[in-house]
């Protein structure tokens, strides 16, 4: 008890750099015998600076926790996650398509590790859905950043995407209409496309990626056909699109060159 009476007026003089002076009251002593009030209601009133201010704070905690998250997962066996990722696709919604067992799956991948890592950090509790897909996600966005932490390095000239393979979703022509929107996409503006999958959700920086996107994604849609996209799928769509384009990149075809010129 003498060592934290001791140290706690060093942390105060550490944090404030003002001089305080104690205010007297009405109230009696407390057991401490200081005079601050022992009953006190609490201020109701809302002040607009921090109602306005929270949105984004717990935004970019939640973002920090997920971002932590990810990257135990991710690092726990890149080699694990890229094996995942070659042999699944964006059609993966549960894990017996891998063969797996959910619980097995959760202890190859160190969810529950990982997960109380993140709340041991932050020093709260963590409610997380986890899914097969959802892990997909996770893993393909650390590879990518992993691989290309300074922007689409792997766009070279002369070079297009290759053929797409579907280990899962070879019959599922929802899952195949999405990544070929996508692979076109990412081919018509690969730089936009990494920008806006390195932006913070509902940032101005997304805001301005998908304002230029958006005007490209018209020619990658069949003649006629209209869409509504949400953000957040757009997003993961991108992400596949550029994983893909990055790691199966192939020479273009002499006559499809010429016939570019």
């Amino acid at each position: 008890m003498r060592l934290v009476a001791f140290l706690l007026p060093l942390a105060a003089a550490c944090i404030f750099s003002a001089d305080l002076a104690a205010q007297g009251n009405d109230n009696d002593y407390t057991p401490l015998n200081s005079r601050i009030r022992r009953e006190q209601k609490y201020p109701t009133e809302v002040i607009a600076r921090w109602r306005n201010e929270l949105g984004p704070v717990s935004r970019a905690r939640s973002r920090a926790m997920m971002s932590q998250f990810s990257k135990c997962m991710y690092n726990r066996s890149r080699e694990g996650a890229v094996e995942l990722l070659g042999k699944s696709d964006y059609g993966l919604n549960d894990f017996a398509q891998l063969g797996l067992e959910r619980d097995r799956a959760m202890r190859a991948y160190g969810f529950d590790n990982c997960m109380s890592r993140v709340a041991n950090t932050h020093n709260t509790g963590v409610l997380l859905r986890f899914s097969a897909g959802s892990m997909r996600q996770w893993l393909l966005q650390e590879a990518y950043f992993d691989r290309y932490p300074d922007g689409p390095a792997w766009v070279r000239e002369g070079k297009q995407a290759g053929e797409r393979t579907f280990p899962l979703s070879a019959d599922n022509q929802g899952v195949r209409w999405a990544m070929d929107f996508a692979d076109c996409v990412v081919a018509t503006d690969p730089y936009t496309a990494d920008f806006l999958f390195r932006t913070e959700t509902g940032s101005p920086e997304e805001q301005r990626a998908l304002d230029v996107l958006g005007q490209l994604m018209s020619p990658c849609l069949p003649q006629g056909q209209q869409v509504q996209l949400q953000i957040p799928l757009v997003r993961v769509w991108i992400g596949e699109a550029l994983w893909h384009a990055a790691t199966n990149s192939v020479p273009v075809p002499p006559d499809a060159a010429a016939g570019a010129e």
